[in-house]
């Protein structure tokens, strides 16, 4: 009896040890006893949810659900590493309040505990450190010595800034004037740029009654009608108003990112010309004022023909200002006051932007368009891009030529956009400096273009504004020189020339003083280069003499993208040639 009782009570005395836990050995877990040192370190840890052993302030730069992985850089030691996360990780955002692994993106800053021979993630929260500028337009990412500007404030701006566009890395030249992005940085530097709101491609087709004339795309763009323009502009919906000497017209049109939309203009009504009588007042009236160039007196009413006009104030002791204003009614009062002269301040990068569009009878804050962002010409410095080779070159919208090829250096922020028929048309920021020095640019090459559109109804990336898709083809004429070139009986200029066309069939016929006008039938499908032969003498011609076969003109025509260069068009060659 005594020794049950005995038992039992031995039974009851480990139950109550290890209910409490009051052993040597869970006293001492990952511990070894020794009798003269006493505890010994073993190496083995147990870990418990929450606990880490390392902690960073970094951007993350990818998150792989599929893996439960998430890839940080840290900023200061230019090094990327990946951790992995389990339902045991805490997510936070800055305040405390709880968030889910999926919510974070790519550019966040944030703090990152973890255990590091694991590579667990033990908590993320969004680093209360950090600040965020979201969906901003009114940006400098080209100050010097390394820094950008948003709004009035300057940061650093380091090399390996993380940046994001389209769910992609990306460069900061990758961002162009038009686009939107949210800015993530600590202290005085930028950590991660992320592209909100990026941009399209706008190309007219059948411009030539607009050339000279103006262009608004909605609020984002306004700039004067150039021949071959290809306008960038942001991802969205627009109405295109374009205005020349009476000619009008109304156009509604969505720019995909990345894509380029082709805007038929062919079919302008022509309205009679209207003009509308404008009173000025202006504060001092001792300003003088300039419409487009030319002084006018304002003690009377301007007359203006109907369409957008820049006005230039000047007077002594007060800052110059010059606004857009739109006539488009018979009679309209327009106020302006002059700000007293002030100290200039350092220019940002909404000097360089375009003009909002103006409304009717109103006027707008300056901002020069695209064409007139040109601080000063560095004498005789030039720029060369010099790859990809053989595709077209357009510098702030105007079209240059084919690379390799060069153009004057001229100060300020500028768009480069290169584009080639079957490829993703793409745009780089270049800023250039006054150092007396020549630059040269090697782009990467242009990516395929994804095909979407089956059969000849067009490729993707270039579509019409009713949404059909349609290949817009860029063909070259380079011999031979010196006739006049015709296009569907549509005069394109003096050979070598370059110029669009839809694919399809089109007649080009050449023509020059005393020599025989012959036409051609041609069938492009993409960029083409013409090498005709030369025209005959009316003297010295027979009548066998003036057709050419389908076949002879097929072997006269061959691809850009082959082996021939093809030259820029007479009016740029002799400042873009490649040297």
């Amino acid at each position: 009896m005594h020794r049950r009782v005995s038992q039992a009570a031995a039974v009851m005395t480990a139950l109550a040890l290890l209910i409490t836990g009051c052993t040597s050995q869970a006293s001492n877990i990952g511990m070894a006893k020794d009798k003269k040192a006493g505890a010994v370190d073993t190496g083995f840890t147990v870990s418990t949810v929450g606990s880490y052993d390392s902690a960073d302030t970094a951007v993350v730069v990818a998150l792989d659900a599929d893996n439960s992985a998430v890839t940080f850089m840290n900023m200061s030691a230019d090094r990327q590493y990946t951790l992995y996360y389990d339902g045991t990780t805490y997510v936070t955002d800055k305040y405390g309040g709880p968030l889910t692994i999926s919510q974070l993106k790519a550019g966040d800053v944030v703090d990152v505990n973890f255990l590091k021979g694991k590579r667990q993630i033990a908590s993320i929260q969004l680093s209360p450190k950090a600040w965020v500028y979201d969906n901003i337009s009114n940006y400098d990412l080209g100050g010097a010595n390394k820094t950008a500007s948003i709004g009035s404030a300057t940061y650093s701006l380091p090399d390996n800034v993380a940046v994001f566009s389209d769910g992609r890395r990306a460069e900061v030249m990758d961002i162009v004037a038009q686009d939107v992005i949210s800015v993530h940085g600590l202290d005085h530097s930028i950590y991660s740029i992320n592209v909100e709101k990026g941009h399209g491609y706008l190309r007219l087709k059948n411009e030539q009654a607009l050339i000279g004339g103006w262009i608004e795309v909605g609020n984002a763009v306004i700039r004067e009608i150039t021949e071959d323009m290809l306008l960038v502009v942001p991802e969205g919906s627009y109405q295109v108003l374009l205005s020349n000497n009476g000619v009008s017209s109304t156009k509604d049109i969505t720019v995909e990112r990345n894509k380029e939309v082709v805007l038929d203009v062919g079919d302008l009504e022509v309205a009679q010309d209207k003009t509308g009588r404008i009173l000025i007042s202006v504060t001092p009236e001792t300003a003088s004022v300039t419409i487009d160039g030319e002084e006018v007196d304002i003690s009377k009413s301007v007359e203006l023909p109907y369409g957008i006009h820049q006005v230039h104030l000047e007077a002594a002791g007060y800052d110059s200002l010059t606004k857009y204003i739109q006539v488009g009614s018979e009679y309209a009062k327009i106020s302006f006051t002059l700000e007293k002269e002030r100290e200039k301040e350092d220019s940002s990068v909404s000097d360089n932007t375009l003009p909002q569009t103006p409304q009717q009878g109103d006027y707008t804050e300056e901002q020069p368009s695209v064409s007139e962002n040109t601080i000063s010409a560095s004498e005789g410095n030039k720029v060369y891009i010099d790859a990809p080779k053989n595709v077209e070159v357009y510098l702030d919208s105007n079209y240059l030529g084919m690379s390799p090829i060069s153009f004057k250096k001229t100060v300020g922020s500028h768009t480069i956009t290169l584009r080639k028929s079957g490829y993703k048309t793409k745009s780089y920021t270049i800023y250039l400096y006054n150092d007396g020095e020549d630059i040269t640019y090697s782009f990467t090459d242009l990516e395929k273009e994804e095909s979407t559109v089956s059969g000849n109804s067009g490729t993707a990336g270039s579509s019409e504004n009713n949404g059909n898709q349609e290949v817009t083809c860029r063909l070259y004429v380079t011999s031979p020189e010196g006739v006049e070139v015709y296009l569907d009986d549509v005069y394109q200029g003096i050979s070598p020339i370059s110029f669009t066309t839809a694919a399809g069939e089109h007649t080009i016929r050449l023509s020059k003083s005393g020599y025989v006008s012959v036409p051609y039938t041609i069938f492009p499908k993409g960029d083409y280069t013409y090498n005709f032969p030369e025209l005959i003498e009316e003297d010295s011609v027979s009548d066998n003499d003036l057709d050419a076969s389908p076949e002879e003109e097929e072997q006269e025509q061959e691809s850009t993208s082959g082996n021939s260069v093809a030259p820029t068009s007479s009016e740029t060659s002799s400042d873009g040639g490649g040297d």
